[in-house]
């Protein structure tokens, strides 16, 4: 866990996690790297905690959350696992 946070409670742990969770759920299009470090910093972990716990070189994961690399849908799903989520497709709405 990051240093610079007070550790939370596990009651404060699961509001944090439901919070994230709906925040994602309102936003479907939003892109995979915003998403990633969304749930990395909600959860307080740092880049090197993060990438431990999902199985992927921390190089990996500070470029995709920097956009300088696009990850493939194996790395995706790693990075997306800890929060149950899996990577898919939205459509864009036709504006008119």
């Amino acid at each position: 866990m990051d240093k610079r946070f007070k550790p939370r409670s596990p009651s404060e742990e699961l509001l944090a996690r439901r919070a994230l969770a709906d925040e994602l759920a309102a936003d479907p299009a939003m892109p995979i790297p915003a998403v990633i470090h969304k749930i990395r910093t909600s959860l307080r972990l740092t880049i090197a905690e993060y990438a431990r716990l999902c199985g992927v070189s921390a190089r990996t994961l500070q470029d995709i959350e920097r956009e300088e690399s696009s990850p493939t849908l194996a790395t995706a799903e790693k990075l997306l696992h800890p929060m149950g989520m899996v990577p898919c497709a939205v459509a864009n709405p036709r504006r008119r």
